[in-house]
């Protein structure tokens, strides 16, 4: 079985998670791997969620190369498809379903990589785990598995802990006159907030003077937003790699935003920076409304209104002090707040395997540029960085913002050519970084 007929093998099975169904999946990536000559294991959480782990044995004094994925995918609104979802079809130059690029195809470029290992052989241990559970937060995947059983993904006392790669950046074109290629080195806090608000139950016609709705609708619309912009120091590492290969204007607003009052300037920038999309959401903290709920009837007028807030914060973020913010805010609106997750984790400085990825990412048919980032999505690694893993968001795959925009939305695709020379490239460098 090539890549493709892999990929799409993953891409029939219906892993929407909930309620994830992932057991199939993983059957597939063991049954490929096996027969490469892996060590293979499946493992499943106590709710019966299937978790593969592959490996390549090597020496314990030195860090296991652990190759990140997942098999679940998230929901989808078969309707607004062009093509069958769970079809796997080859059509226009593009293998079609949900999760092509999050993440069964990263999953097949992992799998591809360590059957090169086995057959090369390697200096180091390389470990592939592809885990459930990730859309919905990881409890019965990458979560479970470091709490029961971290050996198996290169964590001991005997040992040095792993050096690891995942999901997180795809490199990105129509931004600059070259593609940009990220290597994420950490990720934004995710925070998930409760609000509810209370006022006056009544009659509509007799509307009173203290509403829930309104309350809860007046405290969001001041709190929602991106907040003041600011520089984290990853992000000023990438705006130095810009600047020095740019010119003329921008040049100078790269330098501008790599300096020390980096972020004084984008605070002046603010407005012009809110209009450029993903580069916006990771120089700011973000508080986004998911869900509102409020009454049951027209004519009722609801004595309670709650919503939820998904925070995506900047690593450096004070939580804390922002969730006392908010409390101080919405207080004034007789709306309380509550916490209901956080997800955090430390950003990884470089190692050799960021070296590596770099070198890679330069030889790439597209030139793109290489920079260190961040991501401000949530990933599977930030489990493996709490536990001292140097993780590596990374995918040496171009896209343009069109098919960037499928990933969790309608008609997810990979072109097939660049998702062949993306497998290539992921082979390259893990096959470097275990010898």
């Amino acid at each position: 079985m090539d890549p493709i007929e892999l990929l799409q093998a993953l891409l029939r099975i219906d892993t929407t998670n909930p309620p994830g169904n992932e057991g199939p999946a993983a059957e597939v990536l063991r049954d490929f791997l096996a027969g490469a000559g892996a060590e293979t294991a499946i493992h499943e959480s106590p709710a019966g969620r299937a978790n593969l782990i592959a490996r390549v044995p090597g020496p314990r004094n030195v860090p296991a190369l652990v190759l990140v994925s997942h098999t679940d995918v998230v929901a989808v609104e078969p309707e607004r498809w062009s093509h069958d979802p769970f079809g796997g079809e080859l059509d226009a130059g593009c293998i079609w379903g949900r999760g092509a690029l999050d993440m069964k195809g990263i999953a097949v470029m992992h799998a591809a990589a360590l059957a090169a290992c086995v057959s090369g052989g390697t200096r180091r241990e390389v470990i592939l785990v592809s885990v459930a559970d990730e859309e919905a937060g990881g409890r019965e995947g990458a979560a479970w598995l470091l709490r029961e059983a971290p050996h198996l993904l290169g964590f001991a006392d005997d040992r040095p802990p792993p050096e690891a790669l995942g999901e997180g950046a795809f490199g990105l074109s129509g931004l600059l006159e070259r593609p940009l290629m990220p290597v994420v080195l950490g990720e934004k806090t995710a925070l998930w907030l409760d609000l509810k608000a209370t006022g006056d139950p009544g009659h509509g016609a007799l509307p009173p003077l203290r509403q829930a709705s309104v309350n809860l609708a007046q405290a969001v619309t001041k709190v929602a937003g991106f907040r003041t912009p600011r520089v984290h120091p990853v992000m000023k590492q990438q705006f130095g790699v810009l600047a020095e290969q740019s010119s003329g204007p921008r040049a100078a607003t790269f330098k501008a935003l790599a300096s020390a009052a980096g972020s004084q300037v984008a605070a002046a920038m603010k407005k012009p920076l809110r209009s450029r999309g993903a580069i916006a959401t990771l120089l700011s903290d973000t508080i986004t409304p998911t869900q509102i709920r409020s009454g049951y009837k027209h004519n009722v007028v609801p004595g309670e209104a709650t919503a939820s807030l998904d925070c995506r914060l900047l690593p450096d973020t004070d939580v804390d002090e922002l969730v006392s913010e908010l409390n101080r805010t919405c207080s004034k609106y007789e709306v309380s707040v509550s916490e209901v997750a956080r997800h955090s984790s430390p950003v990884n400085a470089h190692t050799s395997l960021f070296d590596v990825l770099a070198q890679t990412s330069s030889e790439l048919e597209e030139h793109p540029i290489v920079v260190p980032s961040l991501t401000s999505g949530m990933t599977d690694l930030r489990y493996l960085r709490s536990l001292g893993a140097a993780a590596y968001g990374w995918v040496p795959l171009v896209l343009n913002e069109e098919l960037l925009n499928t990933i969790h939305g309608h008609d997810e695709r990979v072109e097939v050519t660049a998702f062949e020379r993306a497998v290539e490239a992921m082979t390259e460098a893990v096959v470097a970084a275990s010898r």
